[in-house]
């Protein structure tokens, strides 16, 4: 896949694909609906597919100082990407210049003179345009006028019950602790990834060392314990362990943060680029009296998740 970070000045070769719109964020059914549908037309038009999203998130652009509510690091989005089939992601700028364009102007300085695409996939609920002035309807209206195609597909979700696959649901999913409902409107598990960095090292002192990574932009999940997995560095393989998030209460923590505690492994992977994935929710995070009421929790903690796990109690 092509990562291109500007929609001006491409060369012909990084035109005339096929597109699907929007932000992307989490890469969940319905995203995957509309890259499908894209796919298709693409296959049928005899051009490369694409996905067009706005870096930053716009919402980012427009609320700075908002708490932190990515879903995936841009790291995993392109190799999600990638897996999916898509052949150029087109990162367009959100600068000033592109707020105040009206749908009129998106459409003819970014998809027609900029992109130079044939055609473009978006949701039926599609806005755009300053103050997201344009919709669907108009959309099809200002592509027609340049002999690009515009296929709207409705949103897709389980039923009515739990409503749309959406970025939004999932969040709240994951704020919930609810990594069930969140693994299958993603269609896989929700997944972390950073580099290890240096804690207290508390846990050693236990028997119970972690591998510190830091959230970042990524929202928070629900504040407490889970079974999770993780892929080292250099690995195909995902390592079984008991993760801890939140700002740890007993020992005064500040920041929160993601703690993973490796089972049957002892190695130095501070520096390496890890990922992990939530499997299942424990418990809440708790504050304790004295740090041995913590010891034995989570020893306890450490035994449930090898029974998750099907291995041994160690």
């Amino acid at each position: 896949m092509k990562t291109l970070t500007t929609y001006t000045s491409l060369s012909k070769d990084d035109q005339g694909a096929v597109i699907a719109l929007g932000n992307f964020d989490g890469l969940h059914r319905g995203h995957q609906a509309v890259i499908k549908v894209a796919q298709e037309v693409a296959k049928k038009m005899k051009a490369p597919m694409g996905i067009g999203l706005f870096r930053p998130h716009p919402y980012r652009f427009f609320k700075s100082e908002a708490a932190p509510f990515r879903l995936m690091s841009a790291t995993i989005r392109s190799e999600i990407m990638a897996e999916l089939g898509v052949d150029f992601l087109y990162e367009i700028p959100f600068t000033p210049k592109l707020r105040d364009m009206d749908d009129t102007e998106f459409v003819e300085q970014v998809l027609h003179q900029g992109l130079g695409i044939k055609h473009v996939v978006v949701g039926e609920d599609y806005g755009f345009g300053r103050n997201r002035c344009g919709n669907v309807e108009g959309l099809k209206r200002l592509c027609s006028e340049r002999s690009i195609g515009v296929t709207a597909i409705p949103a897709v979700g389980l039923h009515e019950r739990y409503g749309k696959y959406g970025s939004t649901e999932i969040r709240k999913a994951l704020q919930a602790g609810d990594v069930f409902h969140a693994h299958h409107m993603l269609s896989r598990p929700w997944r972390v990834d950073g580099v290890v960095i240096e804690g207290e090292k508390r846990g050693r002192t236990i028997n119970f060392p972690t591998a510190n990574l830091e959230f970042g932009d990524l929202v928070r999940p629900k504040f407490g314990v889970y079974c999770v997995e993780m892929r080292l560095e250099g690995e195909e393989n995902w390592r079984p362990g008991v993760a801890n998030t939140g700002r740890r209460p007993t020992v005064d923590g500040k920041e929160a943060r993601l703690e993973v505690h490796l089972l049957d492994f002892a190695r130095d992977i501070y520096g390496q680029h890890v990922n992990v994935r939530f499997r299942s929710f424990i418990r809440p995070e708790k504050k304790f009296e004295n740090f041995e009421a913590l010891k034995e929790q989570i020893a306890n903690d450490a035994i449930g998740a090898r029974a998750i796990f099907s291995l041994p109690r160690g």
